[in-house]
């Protein structure tokens, strides 16, 4: 790594240049080491984020000389190291929504191991936005962030927290977003502003109560992170995720996804899957506009035979009479 990019050069770079050419000018040391999409996108005064989503050929990084910014940091997948002076250093990685406060000027080195597929998004915010803009509550906040936004502190921090589920949505619609040209900035633009808008309610809600409702062997938490995986099979009905990613992507163990969706739903979470899979088939069905095939491929089977197995089994009549029940 030679050199160092100044945050300030950078966001205004990439307000006249596309990523690509803003990538080759600001960190000519990465761009040959990374094959895939790294995209910069200024949401607004105050506000620069970037999508990450590439693989490394090589061992690589960039040196950054940050200002009074708060860096927020959700990695999907691999992990980013980060170092910073008086020898601190982090790692970034998954199921977890990192900030790192830089009062006055810092410097940051920042690196990816080689041969991984990194998934993450960033964002830079000033911290008067966040208070302003997005009604981050000062006084409620714990250290070191609340000595940060009360223009306290002198050296950089950095501390995690749990990834609320609603961001596993919202990161899975940026790295799956079809969209592009104009369409696709404003899309982002909008998926940013969600983002940080989802991590100041996290950090305004900094200790949710472990109480259970009653009669319930869960949570309040616990609940929303169940209600939360179910959100998740109605909307990813063709290509479901397995319980275990399931459980990894909400925040529960395996066991307690499981039992979860037995007490809320009477059924396992295959079961609940399979089930509004099979129903929006046969609402798809009824349109007449798509044969069988097509909606078994919709719903996520890999053969016509298997889904309409399936569908005679919950309906007790194939697909094939979908429009004419009895």
């Amino acid at each position: 790594m030679q050199g160092w990019t100044d945050q300030a050069e950078l966001i205004q770079t990439a307000a006249g240049l596309s990523s690509d050419d803003t990538l080759k000018a600001m960190f000519p040391q990465v761009s040959h080491l990374i094959d895939g999409q790294l995209e910069f996108v200024p949401v607004q005064a105050g506000l620069f984020c970037s999508v990450n989503d590439f693989r490394t050929r090589g061992p690589g990084g960039d040196r950054m000389v940050l200002r009074n910014c708060v860096a927020i940091q959700i990695v999907k997948t691999a992990s980013v190291h980060l170092n910073l002076p008086g020898h601190a250093r982090y790692r970034h990685s998954g199921a977890r929504i990192t900030l790192t406060t830089y009062p006055k000027e810092v410097r940051q080195v920042r690196g990816y191991d080689a041969g991984t597929h990194v998934q993450y998004i960033g964002a830079w915010a000033d911290p008067q936005l966040l208070i302003d803009g997005f009604g981050v509550q000062v006084d409620g906040l714990g250290e070191p962030l609340r000595s940060f936004f009360r223009g306290e502190a002198d050296a950089p921090a950095s501390v995690s927290m749990a990834l609320p589920s609603r961001l596993w949505a919202t990161l899975d619609d940026i790295f799956g977003s079809p969209h592009t040209g104009v369409l696709r900035k404003t899309y982002l633009q909008a998926k940013m502003i969600e983002m940080v808008c989802e991590v100041v309610s996290a950090l305004n809600r900094p200790t949710e109560p472990a109480l259970r409702p009653e009669g319930s062997l869960f949570t309040y938490r616990e609940l929303k992170q169940i209600e939360a995986a179910a959100a998740i099979y109605m909307k990813e009905l063709g290509a479901p995720p397995s319980v275990a990613e399931l459980a990894m992507r909400v925040g529960l163990n395996r066991n307690k996804l499981t039992s979860g969706f037995q007490d809320v739903f009477k059924c396992s979470p295959h079961k609940y899957s399979k089930d509004v899979r099979i129903d929006w088939a046969h609402r798809l069905l009824q349109g007449g506009a798509i044969g069988v095939a097509q909606v078994a491929e919709k719903v996520g089977y890999t053969s016509a035979s298997a889904f309409s197995r399936a569908y005679s089994e919950h309906f007790g009549f194939p697909p094939s009479r979908a429009d004419r029940p009895g």
